[in-house]
């Protein structure tokens, strides 16, 4: 990876940047220099030829010394030149009007020269500072995205941690919900029922128009207990906790059917229990997407299938309804949807490090989700114990009460 500063550093080379005694020192020590080469070459140039030396001197200095030291190495250069080349060698003996001529119009040459590399000079100068103004700002600009990202980067994860902590909160409240509904409320109902048709065997001999009008109460509160347990078991089933995930399935599949009139073909392959979370997890995530399907596919028939290997769980739900067009599956795949339902299932399953992928062909929908498993929280299936209702026991015993 090459260094962007020493890159930089060559592109605007000022090796003599400093003391301005710096500067005229290698301005005559390079004026030096060429007199020492043009020196060389006297036998063979006689004396001609040392304005030539004296000229590349002058362009050295222009361009890295400065106005100063160029022009004060030029005019030693030249009186060098007179004293060390040009008969009868002194600084300014007689010179004719052609050698006068000669040297003034090398002076502007010169001036030329000099004029040319300062301004050369300072415009390198001015680039390299604008240079090194763009290198700061791109700098400070990448820090500013860098950090902006950052932050939007942790507000992000702080939201989907908030999110998912109000979920687990939401799912801790419909427990406890549907317990107090089931123990409090259910209790309280199934009292009253029995109390009434107490009252109702009292009164039928004597009073028989009141024992209707106390039957058809009775019949009330059976119905509010059988609506009340139906809230109670779909805020949190009792059977996800008692017998785990496939029972609660089980269960609810059966009252999806009744209730919305949409049949349901069911597939597990659940072979051990798994963490309360997890299972949790699961069970909401189908039961959103049938509620899905209830709601907006127009299908009669849907299927979920849920296997479970040694390393994931592959969960399919799928319906033969409208399906989604190609502008619905691109928002969905890019998280733009403004679906609840949708987005819930999407970070439910992203806290366990699962993937959520929707499916369409316009014929049907097909939600497809693989979650890892993690091994040290799984468990066998326990047999049930005694003391332990089974599935069947539990329904009977709520439809008893």
């Amino acid at each position: 990876m090459f260094d962007r500063q020493a890159t930089t550093r060559a592109f605007t080379l000022d090796p003599l940047e400093g003391s301005k005694f710096k500067r005229y020192a290698v301005a005559l020590l390079a004026m030096t220099a060429a007199l020492a080469l043009r020196s060389l070459f006297q036998p063979l140039l006689g004396a001609t030829g040392h304005f030539i030396s004296i000229s590349a001197a002058t362009v050295f200095a222009s361009w890295y010394c400065g106005l100063g030291p160029a022009a004060l190495s030029t005019i030693v250069g030249m009186l060098a030149a007179n004293v060390l080349f040009v008969p009868p060698y002194r600084l300014l003996g007689p010179l004719t009007e052609q050698d006068v001529a000669g040297e003034l119009l090398f002076v502007l040459i010169c001036a030329a020269i000099i004029a040319v590399g300062e301004g050369g000079r300072r415009a390198l100068l001015r680039l390299r500072h604008a240079h090194e103004t763009l290198l700061r700002s791109r700098t400070h600009l990448k820090f500013r995205v860098r950090q902006k990202t950052a932050q939007l980067q942790q507000g992000n994860k702080d939201l989907r941690d908030l999110s998912v902590r109000l979920m687990r909160v939401q799912d801790d409240e419909r427990r406890r919900i549907a317990r107090d509904l089931h123990d409090s409320t259910g209790q309280a109902l199934t009292a009253l029922k029995l109390e009434l048709a107490g009252i109702e065997r009292e009164l039928a001999g004597r009073n028989p128009q009141i024992a209707v009008r106390l039957a058809a109460c009775i019949g009330d509160a059976r119905m509010i207990s059988d609506e009340l347990r139906t809230i109670s078991y779909l805020l949190h089933p009792p059977l996800l906790d008692e017998l785990g995930l496939g029972s609660a399935l089980r269960w609810y599949v059966d009252g999806f059917e009744k209730r919305c009139g949409i049949a349901v073909n069911l597939e597990l392959n659940i072979t051990e229990r798994q963490a309360p979370e997890m299972e949790t997890m699961l069970f909401r995530v189908v039961q959103e997407c049938l509620i899905n399907i209830h709601r907006h596919s127009g299908s009669a028939i849907a299927s979920i299938r849920l296997s479970q290997t040694e390393r994931q769980f592959i969960m399919e739900v799928e319906d033969e309804g409208r399906g989604l067009s190609v502008d619905e599956l691109s928002a969905i795949a890019s998280g733009e949807t403004l679906g609840v339902g949708l987005r819930g299932m999407r970070e439910r399953i992203s806290d366990f490090g699962g993937e959520l992928e929707v499916l369409s062909t316009g014929q049907g929908t097909k939600v497809r989700a693989v979650i890892p498993i993690d091994v040290r929280s799984s468990r066998a299936i326990p047999a049930p114990a005694a003391g332990v209702l089974t599935a069947s026991e539990i329904a009977k015993r709520s439809a008893a009460n």
